[in-house]
């Protein structure tokens, strides 16, 4: 079989949700450009597979920021506890 290399320009945001189907499908980005040329359509289990996997990726990211914000606050409360020991100690 003849091969011919084809350059496609994407956006990153672009990339990174071809990567991420491709990963949900355990597919090559390469593999999956050609399926979708060829009119490749999921089964019911990809597309569910996908959904998950897509949710998923949202659930990480906000339970991320929570995180994030949740240390911020611990490391506020530890300083403002280390200061008031520090102010009885020199009192």
């Amino acid at each position: 079989m003849k091969t011919e290399r084809l350059v496609i320009l994407v956006t990153p945001e672009q990339k990174r949700a071809l990567a991420h189907r491709a990963k949900a499908l355990d597919l090559s980005v390469a593999e999956l450009v050609r399926r979708s040329a060829e009119g490749f359509r999921p089964g019911a289990d990809e597309q569910v597979l996908s959904s998950l996997a897509d949710e998923l990726q949202r659930s990480v990211k906000e339970s991320r920021a929570a995180l994030r914000a949740a240390l911020a606050e611990t490391q506020a409360t530890l300083a403002q506890l280390g200061k008031g020991r520090k102010e009885r100690r020199a009192a």
